[in-house]
């Protein structure tokens, strides 16, 4: 008799949780959203983020504002909205940065501590860029000099992050070393660069071309299986030679794990919408950067598969100093 009282009582409660949630659901949103985005301004998850947010507002009648969150590697951003009570009014938007800062603890969960949303902008252009001054104009000359010099290239990176997975990878597939730098974001590393102080850094190709036209950077390729197509003119390493690839930036919506599940199908459908939109896709190509849709459980299961590929590049981390 006990036992079947507690079952009752665990299904009522189980159903007042689901009816409460369809009930916020009916009346989301009645209020502004904050989109929190874990990083500077004018990056490529800032502006990017600002054109999502825009067209996502017009589907549900309410403002979505960016509000940036930086430090430590998109960690203070994330933070903020995992430990959000409002229930769907603080939305995470970010990419596999996530799996990078829980692989490096400087997180203490991964994109599974959320629950994971569609995917909206991709990007496959986190390519290598070489210091004018320093004579390495492709990826083989790179990877000729690390050879001869081991340790002595300096790469900017920022600890926990994508960027310094990259240098992860290639290190170990093409059996070179770097002397790893944390400089911090990109702004810093763009800054470690034009000052001199670092010799290579990965960055997505947004925010480049200036750099480019004028030689204080060399683009040394990309790093997928296909030219990018926000990038058509850059080679990829493979047709240079090199087996060399790394997974695109996918950013993505998640939402804080006591947000209701019907809050969370909303935002699936308004980001289903606004990435069919012609003007959104034409809005995020002008960023230099790719419009995609993933499912949430697509992107789950994307982020599932990079987290176990991730997971073996960790253990043989090398050392990363300050700048």
């Amino acid at each position: 008799m006990q036992k079947r009282t507690f079952l009752l009582a665990t299904l009522a409660a189980a159903v007042g949780l689901s009816l409460q949630g369809a009930a916020q659901a009916a009346s989301y949103p009645n209020r502004p959203i904050e989109l929190v985005v874990p990083a500077v301004a004018t990056g490529a998850s800032d502006l990017s983020a600002r054109v999502f947010a825009k067209y996502a507002e017009k589907r549900l009648g309410k403002p979505v504002v960016v509000v940036r969150i930086s430090g430590a590697g998109g960690y203070n951003g994330s933070r903020a909205v995992r430990e959000d009570k409002s229930n769907g009014y603080q939305v995470l938007y970010t990419h596999q940065g996530l799996i990078a800062n829980y692989l490096t603890k400087v997180a203490p969960y991964s994109y599974d501590g959320f629950k994971v949303g569609p995917a909206v902008v991709e990007d496959a252009t986190l390519g290598l860029y070489a210091a004018g001054k320093s004579g390495i104009k492709s990826i083989n000359d790179l990877l000729a000099r690390a050879r001869a010099e081991p340790g002595k290239l300096k790469a900017a990176t920022e600890y926990g992050t994508l960027s310094h997975f990259m240098f992860l990878k290639l290190q170990k597939e093409q059996g070179v070393t770097f002397k790893l730098m944390d400089t911090g974001g990109d702004a810093a590393k763009l800054a470690a660069m034009l000052g001199g102080t670092v010799d290579v850094m990965a960055k997505v190709y947004s925010g480049t071309q200036d750099y480019l036209k004028s030689g204080d950077f060399a683009l040394l390729g990309e790093p997928a299986d296909k030219r990018a197509p926000n990038a058509p003119e850059v080679p990829t390493y493979k047709e240079q030679g090199v087996d060399f690839t790394f997974p695109p930036y996918v950013w993505s919506l998640f939402f804080n794990q006591n947000t209701p599940q019907a809050i969370v199908d909303t935002w699936s459908e308004v980001a289903r919408e606004v990435t069919s939109d012609p003007a959104y896709r034409k809005e995020i190509e002008a960023l230099d950067m790719a419009w995609t849709y993933k499912s949430p459980e697509e992107n789950a299961a994307a982020h599932a598969g990079m987290q176990q590929a991730f997971a073996e590049l960790i253990g043989g981390t090398s050392a990363v100093a300050k700048q």
